[in-house]
């Protein structure tokens, strides 16, 4: 019996002992098959795919896998080279991944599907490829996964030689349109570039003077406006265009301010009643410091004064304000699809849809009423063809005079004392000037709007000029800064790499 015992406990130590050598058994914790499931690099290299002048790795944005490839490579027959979580496995557009074998990356998305070494866990992925320059491009999808933008467009030029123009992520997410450079986008600011423009034709047309009164018995709106006081009426077209007009210093910009720019039935406010309610409550000079603001005295931006502005356009001209602007500037251009925008009823059919952030309302703003201030769309091709006009360089010949140019370009001199008067050489007629770092030499300015963001910059010292434009504004910062200090700071570096 006890020899019996013996045995039974031999066999027993015996199974035990194979048990725990077989690399098949399903409770050996080092023998489990692996759960994970994650696409570690998709790149695209000179070797395996001719043409390319430089290997590419691709960037992860919004949730899409992003990459950028040499122009002209044949897109319907790459070869990538894809490195996943071990042991898992590999599928573009539902056939295998095989390395060294070519797929078509031609379509508007692939769609990349990773599994993972037990088949419990899938990830999926949306891969989207692009000519473009990798350098530029990674950190073009980097900023909008920062601030969560959707779409942007960016356009360089060196001299009058558009040198990169691209367009990244989505004009419209609904329908996953790809955004292009020639995609129309909300200016916002940058509106009151085009209308400064028409403000110059329309002094070089001999219809109006930069030092013409606005307000009053001589004032070039003189039939449209009541109440008047003195005050009113030292307010000129110039001190209008260089923000020294005194009509918002402490008092928030009507033209974005509801009380100013709606009617009581929540309709928008004709641009007479906003600038008839900006005159009856600023009815005296402002008190800035030490001193009475006269107009001419200080910078303080004002988007009421760029609506005054385009009235003028249409009263002196007899003209709508869009009228104006395509027949007797834009056209002198060959610019033909630039327009004032209007809400999502009334958006073109290459036009970007917009998202606002932080419970913003792009939509709510009234962009006709506000066309000399925030109304323009145009795409980043159209800003590089319309700065050459302005420039100075005969090789396109410009639409005005060197003196106007000059004018325009010149910082305005302001009469007052302190940081914002005599001492501030950062603004012209229209166009910011002489930034602290970058852009130097150039002619500039940004934009902001609820689900939108802008900057241009025309000739550098070094003759380059750019446009960075985007289809969101965001709130948040990062380590550079909020998104206006990115896309300016992106911007003159972009302009700087295609200098090389």
């Amino acid at each position: 019996m006890k020899t019996m015992h013996l045995r039974i406990w031999a066999i027993a130590a015996l199974f035990l002992s194979l048990a725990a050598c077989d690399p098949t058994n399903p409770d050996d914790p080092e023998n489990e098959l692996s759960d994970k499931a994650a696409l570690l690099r998709l790149s695209f290299t000179p070797t395996d795919n001719p043409g390319m002048s430089s290997a590419s790795t691709g960037v992860l944005s919004n949730g899409y896998y992003c990459i950028s490839v040499t122009d002209g490579v044949d897109r319907s027959h790459m070869v990538p080279e894809i490195k996943a979580s071990d042991g898992a496995s590999i599928f573009i557009d539902d056939q295998p991944y095989t390395p060294g074998k070519t797929y078509d990356f031609s379509e508007n998305l692939q769609a990349l599907r990773i599994v993972s070494e037990s088949g419990k866990v899938t990830s999926k992925y949306v891969v989207m490829v692009k000519y473009g320059d990798p350098y530029i491009d990674n950190k073009v999808y980097q900023f909008m996964d920062d601030f969560k933008v959707p779409g942007v467009s960016v356009s360089i030029m060196k001299g009058t030689e558009v040198v990169y123009s691209s367009g990244f992520g989505f004009a419209n997410t609904g329908t996953q349109t790809r955004v292009t450079p020639d995609h129309l986008f909300r200016m916002a600011s940058i509106s009151k570039q085009f209308c400064t423009m028409c403000i110059m034709t329309l002094k070089e047309q001999g219809k109006l003077k930069l030092d013409d009164t606005v307000f009053g018995e001589r004032g070039l709106l003189k039939d449209l406006h009541f109440r008047v006081s003195d005050y009113h009426e030292s307010i000129t077209v110039r001190t209008l265009l260089s923000h020294s007009s005194g009509i918002c210093k402490g008092l928030s910009d009507p033209a974005f301010t509801d009380a100013y720019r709606f009617m009581s039935d929540g309709s928008p406010a004709p641009t007479d009643t906003i600038i008839q309610r900006t005159l009856n409550d600023r009815w005296s000079p402002a008190i800035a410091d030490s001193f009475a603001w006269t107009p001419g005295m200080a910078y303080n931006y004002s988007n009421i004064g760029f609506c005054i502005l385009h009235r003028i356009v249409e009263v002196v001209s007899g003209k709508d304000y869009e009228r104006f602007l395509k027949e007797d500037v834009l056209s002198k251009m060959g610019i033909t699809d630039t327009h004032i925008g209007g809400d999502q009823n009334h958006r073109r059919d290459n036009e970007c849809v917009y998202y606002s952030q932080s419970g913003g309302d792009g939509y709510r703003n009234p962009l006709r009423e506000l066309a000399g201030a925030a109304g323009i769309i145009t795409s980043t091709n159209q800003m590089m063809r319309i700065l050459t006009y302005l420039d100075g360089d005969p090789a396109v010949p410009d639409i005005f005079t060197p003196e106007t140019l000059q004018e325009m370009y010149t910082p305005f001199l302001y009469g007052g004392p302190g940081t914002y008067g005599v001492n501030y050489k950062r603004y012209g007629l229209g166009w910011r000037l002489n930034h602290s770092s970058l852009f130097q030499g150039a002619h500039y300015h940004g934009g902001n709007l609820a689900g939108t963001a802008t900057i241009w910059a025309g000739g550098t010292n070094q003759g380059m000029s750019g446009a960075f434009v985007c289809n969101s504004r965001s709130y948040n910062s990062n380590g550079s800064g909020d998104i206006d200090d990115n896309m300016y700071i992106l911007l003159d570096s972009f302009m700087k790499y295609f200098n090389r």
